[in-house]
């Protein structure tokens, strides 16, 4: 039992001396960033440049030490850079009793590594010369330590929504879909909206998430508005994501959500009328007429008429395109007979703004009749005749009768 116990104390005596005659410190590090005031150098993120260095010193007094070794195994996801003639290795050609260096190492962080401790494997050797009667004796020296580096992984947010069009005047629900595609825990979440002038949101602006973890979803709902005068194009609706890190630091990214606004052709947008008709013997006239009493214009508009015979067989005619509160009127030659009623049908075919095809149809049974206006004319020009031959026969009475009396006054 007490050799048990000699053979005991004898083995923390040497671990002890051991690690008494060369000792490392905790791993100190920089984060490797080109920004001048950087405010957190300890705090190490994925996709980082990590400045790692281990002080080695010489705590034996009385003994030198040479050929030391300091070798780094990282795990994931550190990834060693190369600063040294060998790669994870610094050497020191000696050191004295008291005497101190400084290891150096540039690790670089996997952009993809979550939050979490990581190891390291630090392996340290050496050889310690010892003077024993008046020889230098020396005795090679090797062990590990183990240390973990804390890693911050960073929340980053990407936003989902289904294609949505709006027309002037017209509000719709817009779902969001707001999904975590970092590597940290975003925590106290906040996200606010805010619109355009012309595109803007109805109620609530601000959501509060409380925290969302790496790969997690969050679905927010927002009623969005588009005026009367918001014409055709994209606007954006602005969503600005604020949260607190697992570092403790301040986070935001705003993000735009494009929305569509599309005006609409309604189907009583376009109206055709009957603008007047005239029967002729030698070729009668219809006049149809087109009005746009939409917000938005209409595009290549084409007017064909069928049911009755034109005369110059244009049944199809091209108007082209028609603005807000803008019209046409479109004349046709025709046949038709007195007082007889035909029915005459009109087609019309137009596009919107993203040419998407319309067409619309009207009948009109129109009876031609003689043109009373004719009929008045003609009465009024023969009056007008008979008026100036009875003129002319009173003109002709008055010059005989006023000769008559010249005559008996020439006699007398």
């Amino acid at each position: 039992m007490k050799k048990l116990y000699y053979i005991f104390v004898l083995a923390v005596f040497l671990t002890t001396s051991i690690n008494y005659g060369l000792t490392i410190d905790n791993p100190q590090y920089r984060v490797d960033k080109l920004i001048p005031d950087e405010k957190s150098p300890n705090i190490i993120h994925p996709g980082d440049d990590v400045d790692l260095w281990f002080k080695i010193t010489n705590n034996n007094y009385n003994n030198n030490v040479k050929n030391i070794r300091i070798t780094i195994t990282p795990h994931y996801p550190f990834e060693i850079k190369q600063v040294n003639s060998i790669k994870g290795t610094y050497t020191i050609s000696h050191l004295n009793p008291g005497e101190s260096d400084t290891a150096y190492f540039k690790l670089h962080i996997h952009e993809n590594a979550p939050s979490g401790y990581y190891r390291i494997d630090v392996n340290v050797s050496y050889d310690e010369v010892e003077h024993e009667n008046g020889e230098d004796i020396t005795r090679h020296y090797e062990w590990s330590k183990i240390y973990h580096l804390p890693i911050y992984g960073i929340a980053n947010f990407e936003i989902y929504t289904k294609n949505i069009t709006l027309t002037p005047g017209k509000t719709d629900t817009m779902d969001i879909l707001l999904k975590n595609k970092g590597t940290g825990i975003a925590k106290y979440l906040t996200v606010n909206l805010k619109g355009t002038k012309n595109v803007n949101i109805l109620g609530a602006t601000t959501f509060y998430l409380k925290s969302v973890k790496p790969g997690e979803n969050n679905k927010i709902s927002a009623k969005i508005y588009a005026t009367t005068k918001a014409d055709d194009g994209i606007y954006p609706i602005i969503a600005t994501i604020y949260w607190i890190g697992e570092d403790g630091g301040l986070y935001n990214s705003t993000i735009p959500i494009n929305i569509r606004v599309c005006k609409k052709i309604y189907n009583n947008s376009v109206f055709i009328y009957l603008n007047s008709y005239k029967y002729k013997p030698d070729g009668s006239e219809i006049d149809i007429g087109v009005a746009n009493r939409g917000s938005t214009s209409v595009k290549h508009c084409v007017l064909k008429i069928s049911g009755i015979t034109e005369l110059n067989n244009n049944y199809i005619k091209y108007i082209g395109d028609l603005s807000e509160d803008d019209y046409d009127i479109v004349s046709y030659n025709v046949y038709g007979r007195l007082n007889e009623t035909l029915p005459v049908k009109v087609d019309l075919t137009y596009f919107d703004n993203y040419h998407n095809k319309y067409h619309i149809s009207k009948t009109f049974n129109i009876t031609f009749k003689e043109y009373a206006g004719v009929k008045s004319n003609i009465n009024y020009y023969y009056i007008l005749i008979i008026g100036l031959l009875i003129l002319a026969i009173l003109y002709y009475i008055h010059k005989k009768r006023k000769k008559k009396e010249d005559i008996e006054k020439y006699e007398e």
